[in-house]
């Protein structure tokens, strides 16, 4: 087998050779060149493939590694443009704000207290009269929309 890599050589490599990949793709699987969801299956294990690799930590600290080669904050490399900049993280955890710990507990009450509203107007059916007690607005059931959804698990 060929070096896993040598396979992202003969995907594009600037914005403008992406765009015209991705409408070349569409359209040939739409011309029934290809079909759509064996693609979308290889899409997923493709998705899943990239994931794996962009996650690895030890591979973040290989690319970090080779980014502080450039002293510039901002340059660019193999047609992009890169900018370091850091991320400040806050931890509240350990503040001990007793005001902070109230929000975060009325925040969780109220999101209950939503989620319970949204299951109680789900039993609402067209033609039903209910009426909100504590306002005597009659309350009308939620619309509604479908659509399909695909869960792929590859094998």
């Amino acid at each position: 087998m060929k070096s896993p890599l040598s396979l992202f050589t003969k995907f594009p490599s600037t914005k403008r050779e992406r765009e015209y990949y991705i409408h070349t793709a569409i359209e040939e699987i739409l011309n029934g060149d290809h079909n759509p969801l064996q693609i979308e299956v290889r899409l997923k294990n493709l998705e899943e493939i990239i994931k794996g690799i962009r996650t690895s930590t030890t591979l973040k600290n290989a690319i970090l590694d080779e980014v502080y080669r450039y002293p510039e904050k901002t340059f660019e490399a193999y047609g992009a443009r890169i900018t370091k900049t850091t991320r400040r993280e806050w931890i509240f955890d350990e503040c001990n704000d007793s005001i902070l710990t109230e929000f975060k507990t009325q925040l969780t009450d109220l999101q209950k207290a939503i989620k319970d509203r949204e299951t109680f107007l789900q039993t609402l059916k067209p033609g039903m009269i209910a009426v909100d007690e504590a306002t005597g607005q009659q309350l009308q059931p939620p619309s509604t929309t479908e659509k399909t959804i695909l869960q792929i698990s590859i094998l």
